[in-house]
Protein backbone atom coordinates (compact mmCIF):
# COMPACT_ATOMS: atom_id res chain seq x y z
CA UNK A 1 0.00 0.00 0.00
CA UNK A 2 1.11 3.45 -0.37
CA UNK A 3 0.96 6.36 1.27
CA UNK A 4 -1.99 7.75 -0.31
CA UNK A 5 -4.20 4.69 0.92
CA UNK A 6 -5.41 3.33 3.95
CA UNK A 7 -4.43 -0.10 4.83
CA UNK A 8 -8.47 -0.80 5.22
CA UNK A 9 -10.00 -1.86 1.98
CA UNK A 10 -12.24 -4.97 0.99
CA UNK A 11 -13.60 -7.09 -1.70
CA UNK A 12 -16.67 -8.06 -2.66
CA UNK A 13 -19.38 -9.40 -4.92
CA UNK A 14 -22.67 -7.89 -6.31
CA UNK A 15 -25.22 -9.43 -8.82
CA UNK A 16 -25.13 -6.14 -11.14
CA UNK A 17 -21.50 -7.61 -11.80
CA UNK A 18 -21.45 -10.92 -12.24
CA UNK A 19 -18.14 -12.73 -12.80
CA UNK A 20 -16.33 -9.71 -11.76
CA UNK A 21 -14.64 -8.56 -8.42
CA UNK A 22 -14.87 -5.31 -6.88
CA UNK A 23 -12.58 -4.05 -4.75
CA UNK A 24 -13.44 -1.03 -2.52
CA UNK A 25 -10.63 1.26 -1.73
CA UNK A 26 -10.49 4.84 0.34
CA UNK A 27 -8.17 7.39 -0.97
CA UNK A 28 -7.89 9.68 2.34
CA UNK A 29 -6.20 12.46 0.23
CA UNK A 30 -8.96 12.46 -2.37
CA UNK A 31 -11.54 12.43 0.72
CA UNK A 32 -9.94 15.93 1.54
CA UNK A 33 -10.09 17.40 -1.43
CA UNK A 34 -14.01 16.17 -2.14
CA UNK A 35 -14.85 17.46 1.44
CA UNK A 36 -13.43 20.78 0.73
CA UNK A 37 -15.11 20.80 -2.99
CA UNK A 38 -18.51 19.89 -1.45
CA UNK A 39 -18.07 22.39 1.47
CA UNK A 40 -17.10 25.06 -1.18
CA UNK A 41 -20.32 24.10 -3.54
CA UNK A 42 -23.06 23.73 -0.34
CA UNK A 43 -21.51 27.67 0.56
CA UNK A 44 -22.35 28.62 -2.90
CA UNK A 45 -25.64 27.35 -3.00
CA UNK A 46 -26.49 28.85 0.05
CA UNK A 47 -25.86 32.23 -0.74
CA UNK A 48 -27.19 32.47 -4.24
CA UNK A 49 -30.56 30.93 -2.79
CA UNK A 50 -30.55 33.36 0.01
CA UNK A 51 -30.32 36.36 -2.10
CA UNK A 52 -33.43 35.00 -3.57
CA UNK A 53 -35.26 34.26 -0.61
CA UNK A 54 -34.47 37.84 -0.02
CA UNK A 55 -35.63 38.75 -3.16
CA UNK A 56 -39.53 37.20 -2.21
CA UNK A 57 -39.25 39.47 0.88
CA UNK A 58 -38.07 42.86 -0.68
CA UNK A 59 -40.26 45.63 -0.57
CA UNK A 60 -40.26 47.19 -4.41
CA UNK A 61 -40.72 44.67 -7.07
CA UNK A 62 -40.79 41.20 -4.90
CA UNK A 63 -40.06 38.26 -6.62
CA UNK A 64 -43.88 36.74 -6.80
CA UNK A 65 -45.23 33.11 -8.23
CA UNK A 66 -44.42 29.69 -7.01
CA UNK A 67 -42.88 28.90 -10.94
CA UNK A 68 -41.01 32.33 -11.10
CA UNK A 69 -39.45 31.23 -7.84
CA UNK A 70 -38.42 27.82 -8.90
CA UNK A 71 -36.73 29.03 -12.13
CA UNK A 72 -34.50 30.99 -10.17
CA UNK A 73 -33.66 28.47 -7.34
CA UNK A 74 -33.78 25.74 -10.22
CA UNK A 75 -31.04 27.41 -11.81
CA UNK A 76 -28.91 28.10 -8.61
CA UNK A 77 -29.18 24.03 -7.67
CA UNK A 78 -28.33 22.91 -11.21
CA UNK A 79 -25.40 25.47 -11.74
CA UNK A 80 -23.86 23.82 -8.24
CA UNK A 81 -25.25 20.47 -8.60
CA UNK A 82 -26.24 20.03 -5.00
CA UNK A 83 -30.05 20.07 -5.57
CA UNK A 84 -30.03 16.80 -3.14
CA UNK A 85 -28.14 18.48 -0.46
CA UNK A 86 -31.10 21.36 0.53
CA UNK A 87 -34.93 21.37 1.28
CA UNK A 88 -36.82 23.72 -0.43
CA UNK A 89 -40.15 25.54 0.76
CA UNK A 90 -41.55 27.41 -2.79
CA UNK A 91 -44.90 29.15 -2.64
CA UNK A 92 -46.47 32.03 -4.50
CA UNK A 93 -45.08 34.76 -2.49
CA UNK A 94 -41.88 33.67 -0.25
CA UNK A 95 -39.33 30.83 -0.65
CA UNK A 96 -37.24 29.37 2.32
CA UNK A 97 -34.50 26.66 1.99
CA UNK A 98 -32.35 24.63 4.59
CA UNK A 99 -29.54 22.05 4.30
CA UNK A 100 -30.64 18.24 4.53
CA UNK A 101 -27.68 17.39 7.24
CA UNK A 102 -28.56 13.75 6.57
CA UNK A 103 -27.72 13.56 2.93
CA UNK A 104 -25.15 15.76 3.26
CA UNK A 105 -23.53 13.25 5.73
CA UNK A 106 -24.45 10.29 3.79
CA UNK A 107 -22.18 11.63 1.07
CA UNK A 108 -19.43 12.69 3.03
CA UNK A 109 -19.25 8.98 4.05
CA UNK A 110 -18.38 8.25 0.38
CA UNK A 111 -15.53 10.74 0.12
CA UNK A 112 -12.43 9.43 -1.45
CA UNK A 113 -14.32 5.74 -1.53
CA UNK A 114 -13.41 4.03 -4.80
CA UNK A 115 -14.25 0.65 -6.40
CA UNK A 116 -12.34 -0.81 -8.65
CA UNK A 117 -13.65 -3.43 -10.90
CA UNK A 118 -11.59 -6.33 -12.56
CA UNK A 119 -12.42 -10.04 -14.30
CA UNK A 120 -8.89 -11.65 -13.00
CA UNK A 121 -10.16 -14.33 -10.49
CA UNK A 122 -8.68 -14.20 -6.93
CA UNK A 123 -6.16 -17.71 -7.96
CA UNK A 124 -4.62 -15.19 -10.99
CA UNK A 125 -4.66 -11.86 -8.91
CA UNK A 126 -4.65 -11.14 -5.22
CA UNK A 127 -7.20 -8.49 -3.56
CA UNK A 128 -3.46 -6.23 -3.36
CA UNK A 129 -2.30 -7.08 -6.55
CA UNK A 130 -5.54 -5.35 -8.28
CA UNK A 131 -4.68 -2.35 -6.05
CA UNK A 132 -1.20 -2.28 -7.47
CA UNK A 133 -2.66 -2.86 -11.20
CA UNK A 134 -4.76 -0.20 -10.89
CA UNK A 135 -1.83 2.25 -9.46
CA UNK A 136 0.48 0.77 -11.91
CA UNK A 137 -1.50 2.11 -14.82
CA UNK A 138 -0.58 5.03 -16.78
CA UNK A 139 -2.54 7.91 -15.65
CA UNK A 140 -3.08 7.32 -11.72
CA UNK A 141 -2.58 9.68 -9.58
CA UNK A 142 -3.57 10.50 -5.61
CA UNK A 143 -6.52 12.25 -6.68
CA UNK A 144 -7.83 10.66 -9.92
CA UNK A 145 -9.20 7.65 -7.77
CA UNK A 146 -13.00 7.50 -8.38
Amino acid sequence: MSLFDEVNFCEITHPDYPGERLVCCRNPLLAEERARKARALLHASAVELEVIAGATRRERRPLRGAEAIALRVGKVLNHYKMAKHFLLEIEEDGFSFSADEDSIAAEAALDGVYVLRTTIGAGELSTTGVISAYKDSPGWSATSAR
